[in-house]
């Protein structure tokens, strides 16, 4: 076994981070009417609606959003951007997971050591970049028409909204911490030669 275990767990976790941020939510809204505030949690795949005692009223994909938040003011042209982090976030887990096959393979002395750790490398850092772009990407959007910015909060029409980043979008940002890590590290790792002993050949000393 050759070092490169810590990376191998590493980026092990990466990926299961990743997968969580994939279904989770990337964007809250909250919306107050009437005493009551309502949720909008925006994911990659669904938008979902939930009540004042946070049970989900309505989850829909965004296709039908779009017809169906009028009221609440969204920017329906921001769904375009989450297309895109969804398909760059498919990337990133494909490349994770191709990291975490290439450093095992290294690791566990399966392969061409050298190809074995350039390509684990090469893929950590290409999970670094395909998770760092999305979550950007992403915070340069506004979702509420009249809104800030990617944080806010603001009253219209007698109605109170907020709306931030959701756990989903901060794990994409810990994930492109831990992926640019473990490229690092795998990158660095020095190969042992393996089965070679070196002999030192003496020769016997001159007689006189």
């Amino acid at each position: 076994m050759r070092n490169g275990m810590v990376t191998f767990v590493g980026m092990i976790g990466g990926l299961a981070l990743l997968l969580v941020g994939f279904l989770g939510p990337w964007y809250v809204i909250n919306v107050g009417i009437l005493g009551f505030d309502y949720n909008a949690g925006l994911f990659l795949t669904k938008m979902e609606l939930r009540s004042p005692g946070q049970d989900i009223l309505v989850s829909m994909g965004y296709a039908e959003a779009e017809t169906n938040v009028q009221n609440m003011h969204m920017n329906t042209g921001s769904f375009a951007v989450i297309d895109t982090a969804l398909y760059l976030t498919l990337l990133a887990v494909m490349t994770a997971a191709l990291a975490v096959l290439f450093i095992a393979a290294f690791v566990f002395e399966k392969g061409k050591p050298k190809t074995m750790k350039l390509m684990g490398g090469c893929f950590a850092f290409l999970t670094f970049l395909l998770t760092l772009l999305p979550a950007l990407y992403f915070m340069n959007t506004k979702f509420v028409e009249d809104s800030g910015g990617f944080w806010f909060n603001l009253s219209l029409f007698g109605m109170s909204f907020s709306g931030g980043p959701g756990y989903a979008w901060y794990l994409m940002l810990i994930v492109a911490v831990i992926s640019l890590i473990c490229a690092g590290i795998v990158l660095l790792i020095k190969i042992k030669p393996v089965g070679v002993s070196v002999e030192k050949m003496t020769s016997p000393p001159a007689s006189e």
